[in-house]
């Protein structure tokens, strides 16, 4: 078993002082850095102004930095202040900072956190703490969730295509019992293509503010958004844009990638990631394997990745720290904590 925690992947700096605004250190999270104060996930949606981050960012990158540091602030609460954990890259990232991100990460952080966001006792105000990371291992993103899905609830034993529709990119390679074939992997643009062209649609006929990235993708989550006063049914246009999404960069990029052979050894295929929630999404990679391939969407497709990391720690590192996963999404972090009782 596993706990899991997750926040929107966005922060703000901030002048204010904010006392019980909300209830736990999940939905208060805010952490000094570098001298500066930041507001983190929940919190930053709900006080911030303009809430945000770059996209695949790399430790020693502000965002990163800020981002993870909240990660390990939770993942203490259930594993303590010294643990080993993994996280992952998307391929194109993966051979560059591999090694950069295990040397500057298997440390000792001391993390600045302000309380009095949602203590309503004593203990209220600046807290510090101090987490050792013990053993630090990075791997491909998909790889997570390919250990997830032979090792974790599902045992696949068989050979399959794994997709994963994550925000920042979609990447797909074929799984065997003997690992990846590296020749299958391809990796392109994410759910945030789609999520762009409903920005420039929407702009031909609203004015859109000072709205977030992150603010509108939420909106093409829920399939509405309120502009004018008004609420505007988004589900249509969502609909054109993840088709065209498919069409333009999905349904070429999987082509290029897989080939007759793969086929021959594979008869299903996973959908992961956040935009396997799509339904309008998922039924036309059906469509195209229709007769071909069986098309599977796990349970929770978006905690597919850290579910693995959090198992790659385990079999990594025998150790009796507990094992953690931390999954730096684009759209959301989230963190997994074995629990070994």
């Amino acid at each position: 078993m596993m706990d899991i925690s997750v926040f929107p992947s966005v922060y703000e700096s901030t002048r204010s002082d904010l006392s019980r605004v909300s209830n736990d250190l999940l939905s208060g999270l805010k952490i000094d850095y570098n001298e500066e104060s930041y507001i983190i996930g929940e919190l930053a949606l709900q006080e911030g102004l303009s809430p945000h981050r770059l996209i695949n960012t790399a430790p020693g990158e502000l965002d990163f930095d800020v981002l993870f540091r909240a990660a390990l602030l939770l993942a203490q609460q259930k594993a303590g202040s010294d643990f080993s954990m993994t996280m992952g890259f998307p391929f194109e990232m993966y051979q560059k900072h591999r090694d950069r991100a295990k040397q500057q990460l298997t440390q000792s952080f001391d993390v600045l956190y302000d309380s009095s966001t949602f203590a309503t006792n004593g203990s209220a105000g600046k807290q510090a703490a101090t987490i050792q990371l013990r053993n630090v291992d990075v791997i491909p993103e998909i790889a997570g969730s390919i250990i997830a899905l032979r090792y974790g609830d599902y045992q696949e034993e068989d050979d399959f295509f794994v997709v994963s529709l994550g925000y920042g990119s979609m990447e797909g390679v074929v799984s065997t019992n003997n690992g990846i074939i590296r020749r299958t992997a391809t990796s392109t643009h994410g759910m945030r293509y789609a999520v762009n062209m409903m920005k420039e649609e929407l702009q031909k006929d609203y004015y859109l503010g000072f709205k977030t990235e992150h603010q509108l993708n939420v909106a093409f989550q829920n399939g509405k958004i309120n502009l004018d006063k008004r609420t505007v049914d988004l589900t249509a246009l969502r609909r054109k844009v993840l088709k065209s999404y498919f069409e333009n960069i999905i349904r070429p990029a999987l082509a290029n990638s897989f080939q007759d052979s793969d086929f021959g050894s594979c008869s299903k295929i996973y959908l992961v990631g956040g935009g396997a929630y799509f339904n309008e999404l998922t039924n036309l990679i059906t469509e195209e394997y229709d007769g071909i391939l069986s098309v599977e969407v796990p349970d929770k497709p978006e905690q597919m990745a850290v579910k693995g990391y959090c198992l790659n720690t385990a079999m990594q590192f025998e150790d009796e720290s507990t094992p953690v996963g931390v999954d730096m999404g684009n759209a959301n972090t989230l963190i997994a904590v074995m629990d070994k009782g």
